[in-house]
């Protein structure tokens, strides 16, 4: 099995990805069912919930924070069309040779 430490830039570069992508999916610009597999329920249920309030949004600025050797937190900001800021929180976990998703929350 591949292992990644998540305070590496290469760590940092494939979980942004992830997140990029699944904002991607919230805003409509790729089918969710792409970014399925690496989703866990809880973070399904919180892109659920920002598909019904995002529509045209696209990723800013991120932080990482890496919380231990497979686990980070990556919070950021969605900018929508109209310019209006929103701040999104996501926790990440390498396991299985990829990066999945646990946690997705977009705050008002």
């Amino acid at each position: 099995m591949r292992v990644l430490r998540a305070r590496t830039p290469t760590a940092h570069r494939r979980a942004r990805r992830l997140v990029a992508a699944v904002v991607e999916a919230v805003a409509g610009r790729r089918p969710r069912r792409q970014v399925a597999p690496a989703l866990t329920a809880p973070a399904a249920v919180g892109v659920g919930r920002a598909v019904a309030v995002l529509r045209t949004v696209r990723l800013g600025a991120t932080r990482w924070c890496p919380t231990g050797a497979r686990t980070a937190e990556v919070c950021g900001v969605l900018i929508n069309q109209g310019g209006r800021v929103r701040a999104l929180a996501a926790r990440v976990e390498w396991a299985d040779g990829r990066w999945r998703c646990t946690e997705f929350h977009v705050l008002p």
